[in-house]
């Protein structure tokens, strides 16, 4: 979408917003590129949706800003070319590109030179390789996710007290964003992780749907059946990371 396209398409306040924020943006920084992104943009705003800007500068540093303009909360992402090329590829890596996905998804606003259209065209590409986890970097994960599921397994006696509910929830979450990497996907917007599964594997979404809506006991059951669908386990399992030589970083201060 053209940035003309986007300011028929917009909500008033929404376009009136964008002049208000573009107008601000040089108060921080003379940007050399901007691009807009978010639901606002793509045309499926929710009622507490904002904008997503990333503005590339000339400098060697990045700064993150959440500000309103004419009402509408927006996130502003100010990051030099380094900065941004580390997100795209650092992000997209562990299989959580969302840098990559605003810049692809976003429409251009501001491009003196071209570095910003380079950028876009760059995400996009790193968008279409996927996730670039390896076996071991999968089974940290899977790891990770068998270790919250045992947690959650763990209320027993008080499967539907509140903690026990919310240990669920943060299996559930781990076990949806394993699968999607497991599958070479990467990890869907939090929105939109289940209703996606769903289309895929609709028994398997059911069952995580229960572990999160079911009352206790039925809810662990369908908790241990999917950890078991899609990590093979429900729990602990026996595994050895093997041996890394790599120095611990040097701590600050």
């Amino acid at each position: 979408m053209s940035w003309a396209a986007l300011g028929e398409t917009l909500q008033p306040r929404h376009r009136q917003a964008l002049v208000e924020l573009l107008a601000w943006v040089p108060q921080i920084v003379e940007p050399a590129g901007v691009v807009v992104s978010g639901s606002i943009v793509r045309g499926n705003p929710g009622p507490s949706s904002d904008l997503d800007v990333v503005i590339l500068h000339d400098g060697a540093w990045r700064r993150r800003v959440q500000r309103r303009f004419n009402g509408v909360p927006a996130e502003l992402f100010f990051n030099s070319r380094a900065w941004l090329l580390h997100a795209i590829h650092s992000e997209a890596d562990a299989g959580r590109p969302v840098m990559a996905h605003m810049l692809a998804t976003g429409v251009l606003a501001t491009d003196t030179r071209g570095a910003m259209a380079d950028l876009q065209r760059l995400a996009a590409e790193r968008l279409r390789r996927g996730p670039g986890l390896d076996e071991p970097a999968l089974t940290r994960e899977r790891y990770a996710a068998a270790t919250l599921v045992e947690d959650a397994l763990d209320f027993v006696a008080e499967p539907d007290a509140a903690d026990a509910v919310q240990a669920r929830a943060l299996a559930v979450e781990a076990l949806v964003a394993y699968h999607s990497l497991r599958q070479g996907q990467f990890l869907p917007r939090p929105k939109e992780r289940l209703a996606l599964l769903s289309q895929a594997d609709p028994s398997l979404a059911a069952r995580l749907r229960l572990a999160l809506t079911g009352a206790g006991g039925q809810a662990s059951d369908a908790l241990r059946a999917a950890s078991g669908q899609i990590l093979g386990v429900a729990g602990f399992f026996e595994w050895d990371s093997g041996i890394d030589p790599s120095p611990p970083p040097v701590a600050g201060g």
